[in-house]
C-alpha cells in the first residue's frame, strides 16, 4: 500500500524536505553553513549572477529612455562668477606688476624649499607646482644645517619657501640668524605656510612678530586685494563664492602696518543673520613689507588646496625674487574638442550646447583676436543620436565656418589597429569626402589621432596616410616623453609629421 507522500509529486517532496532542513537548521548556526555550502552550488551563483545583470541592463535601458533623467542629464553647471573682463567692467586696473628691480642680477632663478619629510603632501605638491612651471628648485628636510647659500658674490636661491612656517620660528639661533642674514644682504623674500592646528585656538600670537593667529577655521567668499604688488598672474575683482576646501584655516590678525592683506575671506561657520550684522572678513595671505627687520615674507593661512593659492604662490615667488622667477605673460594655446558626433545616445550635443559653444567663442574672441575652437569629427557617426541630438549635428555643420577642424579618423578607430596602410587611407578618405559633402573646412594641416594613437611611440603608417591624405604637417601628443606622472610631460608636444 502507498504512503501518501509517495502520491505527491517528486519536486515538491524536494522542496519540503529543503524547507525542512533549513528550519532545523536556522537554529544551528553550524549545521545552517553546511547545509548553504551543501545545497548552494555553483549553478546557482551563475544563475543568480546572470539574473541580475540582465535586471541592471533592463533599469540602464529604461533610465536612459526615461524623460526625467534626460532633463538631469540636460542640466548645464554653470560658473559661481562671470568674469568682469569679459563684460566690459574694469574693476580694477588691467596692466599687470613689473616686479623686475635691479637686485635680481645677484640672485639666481632657483627655489629653496624646506620640507618636514621628503614625502610630506604639502612639499610634493610645491615641488610639483614649480616643475610644471620650469622652475628650479632644491628640497631641503627642515632640522639640518643650511645648504651652501652663496657661490662667490651672487645668491644661488632667489626666494626661501617653507613648508611648515614652525620650521622657520623654531630653527636654532645660529641657522636663523644665518638665513636672515642671507635673506636681507640679497634681498631674497620668504614664502611660508602655517599648519593645520590639533585643537581650535584663537588670538595666538606668531613668536617674533606682532602678528595673531585663529586656526581651524571653516571659510568661504575669498576676495583680494586689488592694490597689492604683488598680484600679477592673478587680477583682483571678483569674488570666489562657496566654501573654501578644508576646515582647518589659519586667518591672520594684526594692526601693524607692515602687514598688507592679499586674500581674506568670510567665516563659514555664521549663520546669515550673524553674518548681515557682522560683515566680518578675515585675512588668508597676508604680505610682510619687511619694515621691521629688512625681509619681505608671504604667509599663507592654508596649503595649496584652494586653486587661488597656487596662483598666489606663483605669483609670490615673481614679487620676492624681483621678477627672476616671473613667469611670461603671453600665451599660445590651442583648444581642441575631440569626438565630435562620436557620443553615446543621451550625451551628444544639442542645438543648445552648440550655441552655447558659440557664444563662448566669441566671448573669447574679445581677448585672443581669430581664435576659434577646433573640432575633431569622425563623420560616420553622424545623426546617430535622437532627433534633438540630430538637429545638434546639423547646426554644428550649417556653423561649419566658424570653427577650425580636424580629421579624427571615421570610424574612431586607433590607428595602429589597422591591418595594413591601405585600409588606413580608405577610412581617412571616407573622412575627407565626408567633410567635403557637409562644407567643413579641414586645410589646416593639423589632425590628432584617437587615444593619440600612433604619434607617440610612431606608427610609420599613420604618418604615411596623414601625408598622403591630409597633407598633416603637425600633430599633438600627450604621450611625450610619457604619460605618467603628468606633471613630466611636454606639455602638447607639437611636431612635425615624419617624411
Amino acid at each position: 500500500m502507498m504512503d501518501k507522500q509517495s502520491l505527491l509529486p517528486q519536486n515538491f517532496v524536494t522542496k519540503t524536505t529543503i524547507i525542512r532542513k533549513f528550519h532545523n537548521y536556522s537554529c544551528r548556526p553550524r549545521r545552517l553553513q553546511r547545509f548553504i555550502k551543501k545545497e548552494i552550488t555553483a549553478k546557482h551563483c551563475v544563475a543568480f549572477l546572470a539574473a541580475l545583470s540582465v535586471l541592471s541592463i533592463l533599469y540602464y535601458m529604461n533610465y536612459l529612455s526615461s524623460p526625467f533623467a534626460s532633463l538631469m542629464r540636460r542640466r548645464r553647471p554653470e560658473p559661481f562668477m562671470s568674469c568682469a573682463i569679459l563684460e566690459n567692467i574694469y574693476l580694477v586696473p588691467s596692466n599687470a606688476h613689473n616686479h623686475t628691480s635691479v637686485a635680481k642680477v645677484r640672485i639666481d632663478p632657483r627655489v629653496l624649499v624646506f620640507v618636514e619629510t621628503a614625502f610630506s603632501r604639502l612639499g610634493r605638491e610645491i615641488a610639483e607646482l614649480l616643475v610644471y612651471n620650469r622652475m628650479r628648485y632644491k628640497l631641503e628636510v627642515s632640522g639640518k644645517s643650511l645648504p651652501v647659500m652663496t657661490n662667490q658674490d651672487k645668491g644661488k636661491y632667489g626666494v626661501i619657501v617653507f613648508e611648515n612656517v614652525n620650521k622657520y620660528l623654531e630653527m636654532d639661533k645660529w641657522n636663523r640668524e644665518l638665513l636672515d642674514k642671507y635673506c636681507r644682504e640679497y634681498s631674497v623674500g620668504i614664502v611660508a605656510f602655517f599648519p593645520p592646528s590639533e585643537t581650535a585656538k584663537f588670538d595666538e600670537p606668531v613668536r617674533g612678530f606682532p602678528l595673531t593667529r585663529h586656526s581651524n577655521m571653516r571659510l568661504k567668499d575669498a576676495g583680494l586685494n586689488p592694490l597689492s604688488p604683488i598680484l600679477r598672474l592673478t587680477r583682483a575683482g571678483e569674488t570666489a563664492w562657496g566654501e573654501l576646501p578644508g576646515t582647518d584655516w589659519n586667518v591672520f590678525i594684526t594692526n601693524h602696518s607692515t602687514y598688507e592683506t592679499l586674500e581674506y575671506a568670510s567665516n563659514a561657520s555664521t549663520s546669515s543673520s550673524e553674518e548681515t550684522r557682522n560683515q566680518t572678513v578675515y585675512s588668508t595671505v597676508v604680505q610682510d613689507h619687511g619694515t621691521l627687520d629688512g625681509i619681505e615674507r608671504v604667509f599663507f593661512g592654508s596649503g595649496l588646496r584652494f586653486w587661488l593659492h597656487r596662483l598666489l604662490f606663483l605669483d609670490s615667488l615673481s614679487y620676492l625674487s624681483h621678477g627672476q622667477l616671473s613667469l611670461s605673460l603671453n600665451r599660445t594655446f590651442l583648444i581642441d574638442i575631440d569626438d565630435i558626433f562620436v557620443g553615446e545616445i543621451g550625451t551628444r550635443l544639442l542645438p543648445d550646447d552648440v550655441r552655447a559653444l558659440l557664444r563662448t567663442q566669441k566671448r573669447i574672441q574679445k581677448l585672443v583676436r581669430g581664435f576659434k575652437f577646433n573640432l575633431g569629427f569622425s563623420g560616420k557617426y553622424f545623426h546617430h543620436g535622437e532627433p534633438e541630438e540630430n538637429a545638434g549635428d546639423d547646426l554644428l555643420t550649417e556653423n561649419a565656418h566658424e570653427f577650425s577642424w580636424f580629421s579624427h579618423m571615421w570610424n574612431h578607430q586607433q590607428p595602429h589597429l589597422y591591418e595594413n596602410q591601405t585600409q588606413l587611407e580608405v577610412d581617412m578618405m571616407l573622412n575627407k569626402n565626408f567633410a567635403k559633402t557637409h562644407n567643413i573646412p579641414v586645410d589646416s594641416g593639423y589632425s590628432i589621432a584617437p587615444h593619440h594613437s600612433g604619434v607617440y611611440p610612431v606608427h610609420e603608417n599613420l604618418y604615411t596616410a596623414w601625408r598622403h591624405i591630409w597633407k598633416v604637417k603637425v600633430t599633438s601628443t600627450e604621450e611625450y616623453p610619457h604619460l605618467r606622472p603628468a606633471r613630466l610631460r611636454r606639455d602638447q608636444h607639437i611636431h612635425e609629421s615624419h617624411g
